[in-house]
């Protein structure tokens, strides 16, 4: 009777201290939001390889998984002791994978980078043409035109003074700055590659140890979770790992297929920069919502400058490929991926 009157005793005493813990950090929190935000900065940066390898790890586990059982049957039959075949299988599996990733990342500059190059290249080059077309098509309209004519006259003389003006008084005396953040920028791709690198170094890592952690992390729950509370807490880790990594799978197979189907479309209407444009539409689309809006806008400009009638095709043609990937596509393959109704995922998208 004692020992219970004592249970219920730490008990008020452990809610009352954690419940005072929590009011003086709910009021910390609350008058030091300034500070919490460029410490969570600061350690997002910090972490930004860990966060990199865990989330390659975690999209390339599927491909892991069926590696290394594929390994592991074959190398059984000739080596007969399990560890060692398991570690030879979970190698192999970790190379192959992160061969796949360098792969796809080498790909994807390989078709970007020369499109990109010559379409620059392109631009630069017919500089004087574009010119020639705006000025003659504007000679002709200031000469045909009386009523207009004056006042954008008058505009452009304006504007041409506000232009000299800006230059002069804002862009020349910062242009000092300007090339210390050109220099920061290029720090900034450097250290974005650098943490890249170092994330596939812990890609591999996670991949080789993950049954490990996921073992000791079962440990950890059912330690200190009660039987009912820790199998109900392990299930719906496993439902949401089921249905986020089918999302994810979903929206890469998704993006896939939305790729292929801009290049085949942007090839029939000979929309220039087919390749270039159909890479970015792809990659972009992964993004949910805003990821069309993303791809399809720099890629709408850039060949606006090459043939102005062509970008309205383009624009034309992905406002009828996104309808069809947001209400038919991207609901049948995400539906099917993660085990929802098609019609609650266009429901949600809705």
């Amino acid at each position: 009777m004692k020992n219970q009157k004592y249970r219920i005793y730490i008990a008020w005493g452990a809610t009352a201290f954690i419940t005072i813990v929590l009011s003086i950090l709910f009021f910390f929190a609350l008058f030091k939001i300034g500070e919490l935000h460029a410490f969570s900065k600061l350690l997002s940066s910090i972490l930004q390889p860990i966060i990199i390898g865990a989330a390659l790890g975690y999209v390339l586990t599927p491909v892991y998984n069926r590696l290394r059982r594929f390994f592991r049957r074959g190398i059984s039959t000739v080596v007969r002791k399990e560890r060692l075949a398991g570690r030879l299988a979970s190698g192999l599996s970790i190379a192959l994978s992160l061969a796949l990733v360098i792969f796809i990342l080498y790909g994807m500059i390989a078709m970007v980078v020369p499109e990109l190059v010559s379409s620059v290249m392109g631009i630069v080059g017919n500089y004087d043409v574009y010119y020639n077309k705006v000025a003659d098509w504007f000679t002709e309209f200031m000469e045909n035109d009386t009523i207009y004519a004056p006042y954008i006259s008058s505009l452009l003389d304006s504007a041409g003074t506000h232009l000299n003006s800006w230059i002069n008084n804002t862009i020349l005396p910062n242009l000092k700055n300007y090339l210390v953040n050109l220099s920061l920028g290029v720090v900034q791709v450097l250290s974005v590659l650098l943490n890249l690198l170092i994330g596939l170094i812990v890609t591999a890592y996670l991949l080789g140890c993950k049954d490990t952690l996921c073992a000791q992390s079962k440990k950890l729950i059912y330690g200190c979770l009660k039987l009912s509370v820790a199998n109900l807490l392990v299930s719906k880790f496993r439902y949401a790992h089921h249905v986020f990594g089918g999302f994810i799978n979903g929206k890469i197979l998704d993006s896939l297929i939305i790729g292929i189907l801009c290049f085949i479309g942007c090839s029939l209407l000979q929309i220039p920069y087919a390749m270039l444009v159909s890479v970015i539409v792809g990659v972009t689309n992964v993004i949910p919502f805003f990821g069309p809006f993303i791809g399809a806008i720099p890629s709408g400009f850039l060949i606006l400058l090459n043939n102005p009638l062509r970008a309205l095709i383009f624009a034309v043609f992905i406002l009828a490929l996104q309808q069809f990937d947001g209400n038919i596509l991207g609901p049948k393959i995400l539906g099917d991926t993660t085990g929802l109704s098609s019609f609650w995922v266009l429901f949600s998208i809705l």
